[in-house]
C-alpha cells in the first residue's frame, strides 16, 4: 500500500511539471538587430486576463512559466515601438521577437500610457516622456519628473527626502557625487528612471532594519551599455565685463559593463558656470574631527541670482570614477582634482542695531580668490543578504587663499592662507546568522589638520595671526541585533577618543581691544556608550525607539576645569504607510548635549579685518526637545505627488552671544546668560504630470519662525525673524515647433527685536525659457530672468536679463551653437539682507554681455 501512494504521487508530480510550459524567448530591436532591455512581456489567457508578466533583460531575454499555452497569446510592448501579439498555440521557443519603432501617433499614445508607472516598491520614469529638445544631460530631465526635487547644487529630493543612494544599472559607483552623473550622462543613453522607495542600501538588514528613504538608478538604453560612450563640448567667444575672451569646454566617457564601470571628465571654462556641484558628495557624514575655520576672509556673495550673472571665474575639474567588480565583492575608486579662481567686486553698507543709535559701515571690496582641491576616495564592499563588509579610505587636500582690498569707512588689505589636510579610515562589517541574528563591528579613524594665516594691513599698521589647530577622532563600536516575528532589538556599546590641540597668535592687537591675544588650548575627551533601540516593523506600521547614553570624561589641560558628563537622548519614531500611496511620519525626541568645543578660547581670535570673537572660559552643556510630522502622497497613474512637513524645536543654551563695538572694530563673545530658543518650520510640496502637452507642474511653499536672544552693547536684545515663500514651475511641449520652462519664487522676510517689527523685505525671481523648432536640425531658445528686490520699504530694484540660443543639428552626433547671454548688458545688482543684530547693503558687478560659439560632438 505505501508503494502505491508514493507511485501515485510521484506520477502526479510529474504530470503538473509536466504540464508547465516555460515561454521564452528575446526581444530584438528589427533596425539595428540588438537586444532590447525593459520591454513589457505579458501573456494573456483567451479570456484576455493576465496570467504572467515580465520584462526583457539586458540582453533581450524573457522566461514565464504557465500551465498551458492553449488559446494564449504573447504581448510585447516598448516605448517607441509598435506592439507585437503573438498566438502562443503553434509556436516553438525560445521565440525571438523583433520590435518595430512605431510612428508619431503610435509613440505619443505609449508616452501618455507610460510616463510614470509603479510596481510595488518601485516607480518607474519614463525619460523620453518628459525630455525637451532643449535638454541634454539627465540632470535636466530629472527637473521635470514631479516627486523629484533637484535644488541649485545638484542635490535630489525624492518626495522631500534626500535619496540614500544613486545607482547606474544598479551599481553605485559615485557614491554622493552623483552629480557628475547628472551633469555629464545625456539624456539619450538613459531609457529610465527608477526610483527604489524604502531602499535598505545594505542587504543584510533588509526585512530587520526599516528604512524610509528612496534611491534612484538609472537604466540605460542598450546603445549606451557594455561599450565606452563619449561627448565634447568647445565653446570660445568674447565678453564685454569682464571685458575679454571667453572659453567653456568638457570631455565625458562613461563605460557601463557587467564587471567594470568607468565614469571620466574634464571641464573648464571662464564663462560664469561654478563646477563645485559637480563633485560635491551629498552622501558625505559630518566629519567627527569637527574642526571649523576661525578666520573668515571672503568673497561676497550674491543671493537670488544665479552663478551664471555674478561668478568671474576660470575654473577647472577632473574626475574619474572606477568601479571593479570581482567574486562576491567590488572595490571603488574616485579621484578628483579641482581649481577655481574667482574675482568680485561690491560696495557694501552695514548698518549695526544699537539702542544708542545705528552704527553704519560703508565698504567698497575687491578681491581674487584661489581654490584647489585634491580628493581620493577608495572603497571595497561585500554586499549580501548574510554579510555586509565596508572598508573606506578617503583623503582631502584643500589649500585655499583670498586677497582683499577694501575701500570706505575703514580701508584695509587682507590676505588669508586656509590650507586643510583630512585623511580617514571608515570600516564596517555585518554578519547575519539564520536569518534573525546580527551582529556588526564597526571602525572610524580620522584625523585633520586646519591651519590659518591672516594678514592685515590698516592705518599703517600691519597684523599678523596665525592659528594651528589640529584634531584626532576615534570610533570603536560593536552591536547585536535580533528579529522575532517583526520586532528587533538591538543593543550597540562602543568607545569614543578625541584629541586636540589648538594654538592661535596675533601678536599686535589694535589698541582699542585690551584683551588676551594667544590661545594654547587641547580639547580631549573619552566617551562610553550603550544604544539600546526596540523596532517594531509588521506589515504597514513601523515603530522605533532609541535610547542612547553615555559617559564623557573631559580633559582641558588647564585652559579650564575638566569635566565629567553623562548624557541621555531618547528619540521615537512613528511611520504608517496603509498604502503604496499614502505614507505618514511623526518623530520626537529630547535631549542634552555638549557645546561646540571650537568655542573653547579665552584669548581673541581676528576672524577679519573688524570682526575679533573670544570663546567662552567655561564647558556647558545645552539641551533640546523637537517634533516633527511628515506626509506624502503619491498617484503614479495620474502623475500626482504631494508631500508636507512641519517641525517645531526648542533649545536651551546657558551662555548668550554679545556684542560690543569698540571703536572701529566689532567683537563677539559669550556671556553666563540663558538663551533660550524655539523654531518653527513648515514646507510642502504639489507636482503634477500635465499629459495634454507632455509637460508637468510643480507648486512648493515654506515658512520660517525663529525666536532668539543676543546680548549688544551689554543690552540684551530678543529677535524674531520671520519668512515664509512660495513658488511654483511649469513645463510642456504643446506643439511640436515649441517648448517652454517656467519658473516663479517670491519670498517674504522680516526682523522684529525687542518688539518693534521692521517693514516686510520681499524678493522675487520669474524665468521663462521658450524653444522654437522650426525645422529638425535648427532650435531656437529665447529665455529671460526678471528679478525683483526689495533694497528699503517699498523701494524696489528691477533687473531683466535676457538671452538666445541658437542650435544647428549637422548629424546626430555634432551639433553648432551660438549663444549670446545678458543681451541688454546689465553689469550691476543691488540686494539687502539681514541678521539678528544688524543689515546689510550691497551692490554686486554683474558679468556682461557675452558671445560664444561652440560645437558639440557625440559618439
Amino acid at each position: 500500500m505505501r508503494i502505491l501512494i508514493t507511485y501515485l504521487f510521484c506520477l502526479f508530480a510529474t504530470a503538473v511539471a509536466v504540464a508547465q510550459v516555460s515561454v521564452t524567448g528575446k526581444v530584438i530591436d528589427k533596425e539595428n538587430n540588438e537586444p532590447l532591455a525593459g520591454a513589457s512581456v505579458i501573456v494573456r489567457g483567451a479570456d484576455g486576463k493576465i496570467k504572467k508578466f515580465a520584462s526583457s533583460k539586458a540582453d533581450g531575454g524573457f522566461a514565464m512559466s504557465v500551465a498551458t499555452i492553449a488559446g494564449f497569446r504573447l504581448e510585447v510592448s516598448a516605448m517607441r515601438y509598435e506592439k507585437r501579439a503573438i498566438l502562443l498555440d503553434s509556436v516553438a521557443f525560445p521565440l525571438t521577437v523583433y520590435m518595430t519603432p512605431g510612428d508619431v501617433q503610435l509613440k505619443e499614445v505609449a508616452v501618455k500610457a507610460d510616463r510614470i508607472r509603479a510596481q510595488g516598491d518601485t516607480v518607474t520614469y519614463n525619460v523620453g516622456s518628459f525630455a525637451q529638445h532643449q535638454d541634454r544631460s539627465i540632470g535636466d530631465v530629472l527637473k521635470r519628473m514631479p516627486g523629484i526635487d533637484v535644488s541649485n547644487s545638484g542635490k535630489i529630493q525624492y518626495r522631500g527626502e534626500d535619496i540614500n543612494k544613486f545607482y547606474i544599472e544598479g551599481s553605485d559607483l559615485l557614491g554622493g557625487k552623483y552629480g557628475i552623473a547628472t551633469n555629464g550622462i545625456s539624456h539619450d543613453d538613459v531609457g529610465a528612471v527608477e526610483v527604489l522607495e524604502n531602499h535598505q542600501p545594505m542587504q543584510v538588514l533588509s526585512g530587520i532594519a526599516f528604512s524610509d528613504k528612496a534611491a534612484i538608478n538609472l537604466k540605460l538604453k542598450s546603445k549606451a551599455k557594455a561599450t565606452w560612450t563619449f561627448h565634447g563640448d568647445a565653446g570660445a567667444g568674447y565678453s564685454w565685463q569682464p571685458d575679454g575672451a571667453v572659453w567653456d569646454g568638457e570631455l565625458f566617457a562613461m563605460a557601463v559593463m557587467p564587471s567594470f564601470q568607468n565614469i571620466t571628465t574634464l571641464r573648464t571654462n571662464n564663462a560664469g558656470e561654478d563646477l563645485s556641484s559637480s563633485n560635491a558628495d551629498f552622501f558625505a557624514d559630518r566629519r567627527q574631527t569637527g574642526l571649523s575655520r576661525y578666520v573668515g576672509v571672503g568673497l561676497p556673495g550674491v543671493p537670488s541670482l544665479s552663478d551664471k550673472r555674478t561668478l568671474f571665474n576660470r575654473s577647472f575639474l577632473i574626475s574619474t570614477n572606477s568601479l571593479w567588480k570581482f567574486g562576491r565583492g567590488e572595490l571603488k575608486a574616485n579621484i578628483d582634482y579641482s581649481f577655481n579662481r574667482v574675482t568680485a567686486d561690491a560696495s557694501n553698507i552695514t548698518t549695526y542695531f544699537l539702542d544708542g543709535g545705528n552704527r553704519i559701515i560703508t565698504e567698497n571690496r575687491s578681491g581674487t580668490e584661489h581654490h584647489h582641491s585634491l580628493s581620493g576616495k577608495f572603497i571595497y564592499e561585500l554586499n549580501q543578504k548574510t554579510a555586509f563588509i565596508n572598508n573606506s579610505l578617503q583623503t582631502n587636500i584643500d589649500w585655499d587663499d583670498v586677497s582683499l582690498a577694501t575701500t570706505g569707512s575703514l580701508p584695509n588689505g587682507q590676505s588669508a592662507k586656509l590650507p586643510d589636510y583630512y585623511i580617514s579610515n571608515k570600516f564596517k562589517m555585518i554578519k547575519r546568522f539564520k536569518g534573525k541574528h546580527l551582529v556588526t563591528f564597526q571602525s572610524v579613524n580620522e584625523w585633520e589638520s586646519l591651519p590659518q594665516t591672516l594678514n592685515l594691513d590698516m592705518n599703517s599698521e600691519r597684523f599678523c595671526q596665525n592659528i594651528s589647530d589640529h584634531a584626532f577622532y576615534t570610533h570603536e563600536s560593536a552591536a547585536y541585533a535580533f528579529n522575532i516575528k517583526g520586532v528587533t532589538l538591538s543593543l550597540e556599546g562602543g568607545i569614543k577618543g578625541y584629541f586636540r590641540s589648538m594654538d592661535s597668535q596675533l601678536p599686535e592687537l589694535p589698541v582699542e581691544l585690551p584683551w588676551l591675544t594667544e590661545n594654547v588650548v587641547n580639547t580631549n575627551y573619552i566617551t562610553v556608550y550603550a544604544t539600546p533601540k526596540f523596532e517594531y516593523w509588521v506589515r504597514r506600521v513601523n515603530l522605533s525607539l532609541n535610547l542612547p547614553i553615555s559617559y564623557a570624561h573631559y580633559n582641558f589641560d588647564k585652559a579650564i576645569a575638566n569635566r565629567d558628563e553623562v548624557y541621555f537622548s531618547p528619540s521615537l519614531s512613528f511611520n504608517w504607510k496603509p498604502n503604496n500611496r499614502f505614507s505618514g511620519t511623526l518623530r520626537g525626541g529630547l535631549g542634552r548635549s555638549p557645546m561646540n568645543l571650537n568655542l573653547i578660547h579665552p584669548g581673541l581670535i581676528m576672524t577679519n579685518y573688524r570682526t575679533l570673537k573670544s570663546g567662552v572660559d567655561d564647558f556647558y552643556n545645552s539641551s533640546s526637545q523637537n517634533v516633527s510630522a511628515s506626509i506624502s502622497y503619491k498617484h503614479t497613474r495620474h502623475g500626482l505627488f504631494a508631500n508636507g512637513m512641519v517641525m517645531q524645536s526648542w533649545s536651551h543654551v546657558p551662555y548668550t552671544m554679545a556684542q560690543q563695538l569698540y571703536g572701529d572694530y566689532v567683537v563677539y563673545s559669550y556671556a553666563d546668560a540663558k538663551n533660550d530658543s524655539k523654531m518653527l518650520m513648515a514646507m510642502g510640496s504639489i507636482g503634477k504630470t500635465l499629459d495634454f502637452m507632455r509637460g508637468s507642474c510643480n507648486v512648493n511653499g515654506s515658512f520660517n519662525r525663529n525666536e532668539s536672544r543676543l546680548l549688544s552693547q551689554e543690552q540684551f536684545v530678543s529677535s524674531v525673524s520671520t519668512s515664509w515663500s512660495v513658488g511654483g514651475k511649469i513645463n510642456g511641449n504643446p506643439w511640436r515647433w515649441l517648448s517652454f520652462d517656467y519658473r516663479m519664487d517670491y519670498s517674504d522676510s522680516r526682523l522684529a527685536m525687542n518688539g518693534k517689527s521692521e517693514s516686510w523685505r520681499s524678493t522675487m525671481e520669474n524665468e521663462l525659457s521658450l524653444t522654437f523648432i522650426p525645422h529638425s536640425k535648427w532650435q531656437w531658445t529665447v529665455s529671460g530672468e526678471h528679478y525683483r528686490n526689495e533694497i528699503t520699504e517699498h523701494n524696489f530694484k528691477n533687473v531683466v536679463m535676457l538671452d538666445t540660443k541658437l542650435t544647428y543639428r549637422l548629424s546626430k552626433r555634432i551639433e553648432l551653437v551660438a549663444s549670446l547671454s545678458n543681451i541688454l548688458d546689465k553689469r550691476s545688482y543691488n540686494y539687502t539682507t539681514y541678521s539678528q543684530l544688524s543689515s546689510f547693503e550691497s551692490q554686486r558687478m554683474l558679468r556682461g554681455r557675452q558671445l560664444m560659439f561652440s560645437i558639440t560632438l557625440r559618439k
